[in-house]
């Protein structure tokens, strides 16, 4: 009886420290893991490409000199406006905000910038201008689109006179860039492929138009690769009366083959190009030339 109870005892003490011994390393390994999640760096102390050069940003803020030995600075700073969204499709959120650079004048040129999210930190990207001395009022994230909303001043007008005329960019992050889109929607309005949507062939075209971007009912259509390269080139055509200044919808169809070999491993940028949809000008005369881009990827499988 007593042997039993001894046994009893001891297999519980083995227990226990198994346990103990079992659970110590689970949780050792849980303060690893945090602190290395707490050491990355956030996006305030990151590096970001503006005018083609590295800005460090330490707690949101750079100094450099503009010349070696020079007394004049290159002051970067966060502003804020941020917004937050997945903007490189891989359903993690992103970060996009606002810097200003002063370069020791009198100006303040505003920027805007993404910070991308990967399991090891934030990684950033390229600035896009917006411009100097503008006014910024809000920035979103809708569809996988950067849209920032500033107000500029009016031509010819000093820049001492607060900016008045309300602006939009519209930015999206594709060739692994921050990059301006063009939008026209009181012109010509693509329903179908939106920006940034992987495409195969043979791929249908939706949109409408005013009236005057046809001729003789059609307009064309330009699929490039990243490179700008034509892949295939079509016509969208009215599905309705195109004699009118009113929004016509139409249709188009582009067969194409894919610019790369699937079976490559090819960096990002490759794969992607763009649909170019060309306003149809019979007059020949450039001052009636007009066209959109909207941003693709082709679908490597």
């Amino acid at each position: 009886m007593k042997k039993s109870i001894l046994y009893i005892l001891s297999a519980m003490i083995i227990l226990f420290a198994g346990g103990f011994f079992l659970f110590s390393g689970y949780f050792d390994n849980q303060k690893q893991e945090n602190k290395e999640y707490s050491t990355q760096p956030t996006y305030k102390d990151i590096a970001y490409e503006i005018d083609g050069k590295q800005v460090l940003l330490k707690g949101g803020y750079s100094e450099t000199e503009i010349l070696r030995g020079s007394a004049s600075k290159v002051i970067t700073r966060y502003f804020g406006n941020e917004a937050e969204g997945d903007l490189n499709g891989d359903g993690i959120f992103d970060i996009v905000f606002l810097l200003t650079q002063d370069m020791g004048g009198s100006g303040t040129f505003f920027y805007v910038v993404v910070a991308l999210k990967t399991d090891k930190g934030y990684k950033g990207m390229n600035a896009v201008l917006l411009g100097d001395r503008v006014s910024p009022q809000t920035t979103e994230i809708r569809n996988g689109e950067v849209i920032v909303n500033y107000a500029v001043r009016k031509e010819g007008e000093p820049m001492t006179t607060q900016p008045s005329i309300g602006v939009s960019k519209y930015l999206k992050v594709f060739w692994g860039t921050l990059n301006e889109i063009q939008k026209k929607d009181n012109l010509i309005r693509v329903f179908s492929p939106s920006a940034g949507e992987e495409i195969n062939s043979p791929l249908v075209v939706k949109g409408e138009a005013r009236g005057y971007w046809f001729f003789e009912a059609d307009f064309s259509i330009v699929l490039v690769d990243w490179d700008g390269r034509i892949i295939a080139q079509s016509y969208a055509t009215a599905k309705d009366n195109w004699m009118t200044e009113n929004f016509i919808p139409f249709e188009g169809l582009l067969e194409f083959k894919k610019p790369f070999d699937s079976s490559l491993d090819i960096p990002d940028f490759m794969k992607w190009g763009a649909l170019i949809f060309k306003k149809n000008n019979p007059s020949g005369l450039p001052e009636h030339d007009d066209a959109i881009e909207v941003p693709i990827r082709f679908n490597p499988l």
